[in-house]
């Protein structure tokens, strides 16, 4: 009957061994790196009007914020995160400075993207005003957004 027992055979564990915290800062720099180029790259499609590029660079952009809030989280819990303010407290500059500067930068870009949006309802109003002189029946919606609907052709009686 002893051949039907299971036996729990002890495993030497492995050491818990934790990154040097200047690998996550590092990783952090090489990350926001390639953010600043794509939030780059995002300003020239903005400018070019590259609606097919802008989608992609979206989702870049996306992936790399999140990476960079888990690398943050892991230096959050990082045992010797109490030398970021002395040991590496020029490595934690160096990184603020270009969450600024990306920063900037995207907010630079999404004020562009709503100049662009209002040039869009501008130039759609001025259509339906061109619309409406035909049709003579303008509405709003409840957003405010101008329309024109009824019959294109003009019906002159004489």
């Amino acid at each position: 009957m002893n051949a039907n027992r299971f036996v729990f055979n002890k495993v030497n564990p492995t050491p818990n061994t934790v990154r040097p915290l200047a690998d996550f800062l590092k990783e952090q720099e090489m990350i926001l790196d390639k953010l600043v180029r794509v939030i780059d790259s995002e300003f020239k499609a903005l400018k070019e009007r590259d609606m097919a590029q802008l989608n992609a660079l979206s989702m870049q952009k996306s992936d790399l914020m999140v990476k960079l809030q888990s690398n943050d989280q892991r230096i959050k819990l990082h045992p010797d995160v109490a030398t970021l303010k002395t040991d590496f407290a020029d490595e934690v500059g160096r990184i603020k400075a270009k969450m600024n500067q990306c920063k900037f930068r995207n907010e630079t870009n999404g004020r562009l993207i709503t100049m662009c949006m209002q040039s869009v309802n501008k130039l759609q109003a001025l259509f339906v005003g061109v619309r409406d002189s035909l049709t003579r029946n303008m509405t709003y919606s409840s957003k405010g957004t101008a329309s024109a609907r009824g019959p294109v052709r003009l019906s002159v009686v004489a």
